[in-house]
């Protein structure tokens, strides 16, 4: 390895080990690293699915939004882009979960409604996996813990919302 590039790895890390000792950027940190690490665990027990993790956030998206929406609003509150969420409705198509449907007389815009199967997959994967999951992710946490985490995550997530928000303002 060049002697430079060492050199910059070297400072770099020692850049963010100082700032590790802030209790912030620990926590953050710490936080992106568990988040990594559920996202593995996750992505490893529901490999056997036959939907994808970003398939089901588009189900449970459609349930939520009473059974249909516009492929670009799903974008919008799966945080995905317009390429993957199409991608992944393409595949949620194929196996007869969502079914896309034109709106009036123009054939472009196509609003995406979910299927009765869809519906089924979900109820039947989701109810015994996330009892299961969330057991195994927080059975070391007792309910206080549990109650602050989630107090937290609700904080952090509306405040990130609005990061976002403001960054798509400014563009």
């Amino acid at each position: 390895m060049d002697s430079d590039i060492k050199e910059s790895i070297e400072s770099m890390a020692k850049e963010i080990r100082t700032q590790a000792q802030t209790m912030k950027v620990d926590t953050f940190l710490a936080y992106l690293y568990t988040s990594d690490i559920i996202n593995k665990y996750l992505y490893m027990v529901l490999a056997d699915q036959q939907v994808s993790r970003a398939g089901f956030n588009i189900l449970h998206i459609l349930i939520l939004n009473d059974g249909t929406m516009l492929p670009s609003k799903i974008s919008k509150k799966t945080l995905r882009s317009k390429y993957s969420v199409t991608r992944a409705i393409d595949t949620l198509e194929k196996q007869g979960l969502v079914e896309r449907l034109p709106i009036g007389q123009d054939r472009r815009t196509r609003r995406v409604n979910i299927t009765r199967k869809g519906l089924e997959v979900v109820k039947n994967a989701t109810i015994d996996s996330r009892e299961r999951i969330s057991h195994d992710i927080f059975r070391t946490l007792d309910r206080k813990q549990t109650e602050e985490l989630n107090s937290s995550l609700k904080t952090l997530r509306k405040h990130v919302l609005t990061l976002i928000d403001e960054i798509i303002a400014e563009k």
